[in-house]
């Protein structure tokens, strides 16, 4: 009977039209396709963009508009290689175009985002089939041209078998109703940066896949399309499979550019330093030099595939102990943007940059202006000029048009901008005295209400420039070290003078550090032979965990550890995880070598419990083995905080000095020499860091500080020890007296008496050099005399 009216459903909705789809549960299509080409694309190749006709370039001046420029929505595609979390915090800040293959995906899309908290006021559909998720690679690229037009430029997308994908730029023009435009060149979005003002930046990759265009031809076909007189074209510094720039690079303003950073042992990281080195020599469309933004990505992390919108960036995170840093990298480079982390299924090489791609204002309200910067003449005053474009077609409201100042970081002031006449603005700030710094953003809005600020975010992050020229405090600090001492229970009471001799305030803070730690050392099991695994040796063979007792606050991680590696040495990842789940990376794509990495992701974590050591490899064939494995964790030892400096902070005017106060407290500190470091942080520019030796020694007052038992008396100074000490031992008859050295896991170290000593005063003297294997940090001493025995701490500093 059911099967009867299931076939009646079907021949009702046959004959008047009905979609059998609305009978039955949307079943969500797959993503069967990979970032890279296959086998069987790379075969096909020669067949990109064979019968692909190009168009007329936009008529009339172009520009490409940024990804930092204003952005009225972002595209993507289901199904989605991205999580409704992040498409639900997109949509807070524009519209989310969807790219759907039919009505019914549309209706099951909108069902989910009204369940997974999308602004649905900020979403639409775009029906149109597709082949994958990756809107960066074959989306549109757009450009202003013409008479405030707003335009779609297309070009061939580097995939074969992927026709859909490739007609996706000219469904968005239509979408939107604006221009498109055919490009005759094949590239990818990923492998492609601009900075809205004839910049842009593409790896070699572009020129690889257009065998049959110089790089003449290219350079031109760019300038006439988009409007791009400096095409800058780099090696690939990741020699990954991609080769796409937004890997280990971004643009994020017209002067701006952030570049990943590795350590030194990493096996690009030659390769790495040198891109940056390039772009730091590069002139910007604003006639300075790029400034370098640098977000560090010891194993590969996919911090530079972020996201633009307006004034948010998404940057994608992993869970990694990095993220954090990679936020404060983001903030640091766009003061005023709204940074936030967003996890998914991210790989080095393709992340949220890679999976959504932004949509043009076709409202928007472009200010033209080239900035004031670096160092000006001393003038009466600054004339500030812009051209104010509204793509919207609407009027400019000219009391809208205004020029915000302030000097020297004071408060802003505002001058309204006169018309001149055509698009043309202007406005003078007033002369200020030199050495003054000039900080300065334009402001605008069309009648309709969009709004524009040059540079885009305005007031938090201003042009500024130097009248005259640019002023330092200068900093100078009368002593290299402190020497000083007390007797026990007493004070030392010291001072250094800072003083200014440079042309504007010197503003500084001081803090100081005694902390001591105990090393503990570990010895772990070889990793599997380079051919017992294939893509992860935990999973697979179960390497290796490792369980510690010892009990502290880690204050330093590190292991050393010999690596062999086949000719593929980039596919492997060398990692650990903490007894509290925190994740570090030891080393990512090193050749073979000894190593000594040190980690501070753990600081401050408990040592005691189960740690986490594999290494994976990215291809899945191995090829990679760790041996001669020693972890060292160094626990931090507490004493009392005897260092302290008055005043913490201040502000010293030119060719003036403040005293520095030093206080030394031997309270509860026992015989012995203790270090410690004063830092002074300023914005001198040349010494932003001073650092000041304390060397503090605690002597005796009335005698030695001992240990009383049944007439028995031992006593161990100095404490700390750098190479000397003594153990002074009283015994009141004769007995068989043991003397020992143990470090912190109980291991002994060194044995000093083990004979019959008479009664009365006896003189030992340990020589720690004697042990050259020893480390600073916490030992114990063992005194046994007959049947009693005495326990001492030793603070060793090498």
């Amino acid at each position: 009977m059911k099967r009867n009216i299931g076939i009646l459903l079907l021949i009702v909705s046959m004959v008047i039209g009905i979609s059998p789809n609305l009978f039955s549960q949307h079943k969500p299509r797959e993503n069967r396709l990979t970032h890279h080409m296959s086998a069987e694309e790379k075969a096909r190749f020669h067949t990109v963009g064979k019968d692909y006709v190009a168009t007329n370039p936009p008529p009339g001046e172009v520009r490409n508009i940024a990804e930092f420029d204003k952005m009225e929505g972002v595209l993507v595609r289901y199904p989605f290689g991205i999580s409704y979390e992040v498409i639900a915090a997109m949509s807070e800040e524009t519209v989310v175009t969807t790219i759907v293959e039919n009505q019914a995906e549309q209706d099951f899309v909108t069902a989910q985002y009204q369940s997974h908290s999308v602004n649905m006021d900020n979403a639409n559909f775009l029906i149109a089939p597709s082949d994958s998720y990756w809107t960066r690679d074959y989306g549109p690229w757009y450009v202003a041209y013409g008479d405030a037009e707003i335009g779609i430029i297309d070009f061939i997308y580097n995939r074969p078998d992927r026709e859909d994908d490739n007609a996706v730029p000219p469904a968005v023009a239509n979408f939107l109703g604006i221009e498109w435009f055919g490009m005759d060149l094949i590239s990818a979005g990923g492998n492609y940066m601009t900075d809205g003002l004839g910049n842009s930046s593409s790896s070699e990759l572009v020129w690889d896949e257009n065998p049959t265009l110089s790089q003449t031809e290219i350079d031109e076909m760019v300038d006439d399309y988009l409007g791009v007189n400096n095409y800058m074209v780099i090696p690939d510094p990741n020699n990954t499979y991609i080769d796409h720039i937004d890997c280990w690079g971004k643009f994020l303003d017209v002067n701006k550019v952030l570049i990943r950073e590795v350590p030194e042992s990493h096996a690009q990281y030659d390769e790495i330093e040198a891109t940056a080195a390039f772009y730091e020599a590069q002139t910007t469309a604003w006639d300075d030099n790029y400034e370098v933004f640098r977000v560090w990505t010891p194993g590969n992390e996919p911090y530079t595939n972020s996201l633009i919108l307006n004034n948010r960036v998404f940057v994608p995170i992993t869970g990694s102990q990095w993220d954090d840093e990679a936020i404060e990298a983001y903030q640091e480079a766009m003061p005023g943007y709204d940074v936030v982390g967003l996890t998914g299924s991210w790989q080095s090489t393709d992340a949220l940059h890679c999976r959504t791609k932004g949509i043009a204002d076709r409202n928007t309200l472009f200010i033209k202006h080239m900035p004031l910067l670096a160092e000006q003449p001393e003038l009466s005053g600054y004339e500030i000029e812009a051209e104010i474009i509204a793509y919207s077609g609407q009027s400019i409201d000219n009391n809208s048009v205004k020029v915000f100042y302030r000097v020297d970081g004071g408060a802003y002031e505002e001058i309204g901008m006169d018309f001149q006449g055509g698009k043309l603005y202007s406005a003078i700030i007033p002369g200020q005295v030199n050495g003054s710094q000039i900080d300065y953003y334009i402001e605008a809005s069309d009648i309709g209400g969009n709004l524009g600020n040059h540079p885009f975010i305005g007031a938090p992050d201003p042009h500024g420039f130097f009248v005259g020229e640019q002023l330092f405090a200068c900093i100078n600090v009368d002593i290299t070290e402190i020497n000083t001492s007390a007797s026990l229970n007493n004070t030392s009471n010291e001072e250094f003078v800072i003083a200014n001799t440079g042309q504007i305030d010197l503003n500084y803070s001081i803090s100081w550090n005694t902390s001591v730690s105990e090393d503990f050392i570990y010895d772990v099991e070889n990793s599997p032979a380079q051919t017992a695994w294939e893509s992860n040796t935990y999973d697979e063979l179960g390497w290796t965990d490792m369980n510690i007792t010892d009990e502290g606050e880690i204050a330093n991680w590190k292991i050393d550890y010999t690596w062999d590696t086949d000719q593929y040495g980039y596919e492997s990842v060398f990692l650990v995880e903490s007894p509290a789940g925190t994740q570090a990376t030891i080393a990512t794509g090193v050749e073979g070598g000894t190593y000594s990495v040190s980690l501070d992701a753990f600081n401050g974590e408990e040592m005691q419990g189960d740690w986490k050591l594999w290494i994976t490899d990215d291809y899945g064939d191995g090829g990679h083995q760790a041996t001669d494995i020693a972890i060292t964790i160094s626990k931090s030892v507490e004493l009392p905080d005897w260092l302290s400096a008055e005043p913490v902070s201040g502000t010293i005017s030119s060719n003036n000095d403040n005293v520095i106060e030093v206080s030394c407290d031997a309270t509860g500190l026992g015989i012995g020499l203790y270090e410690g470091i004063i830092t002074v942080v300023s914005n001198d520019p040349d010494n932003p860091n001073i650092e000041i030796p304390v060397h503090f020694t605690v002597s005796a007052a009335t005698g030695l500080e001992t240990i009383h038992s049944k007439g028995i008396k031992v006593s161990n100074y100095p404490n700390p020890v750098h190479n000397v000490m003594n153990f002074n031992i009283i015994l009141p008859k004769q007995e068989f007296v043991v003397l020992e050295i143990y470090n912190g896991n109980g291991q002994k170290m060194a044995t000093l008496i083990n004979e019959t000593l008479t009664a009365g005063e006896h003189s030992i003297k340990w020589n720690s050099f004697d042990n050259p294997d020893l480390k600073s940090g916490v030992y114990f001493y063992k005194l046994t005399a007959g049947k009693d025995s005495f326990d001492g701490k030793i603070i060793l500093m090498r």
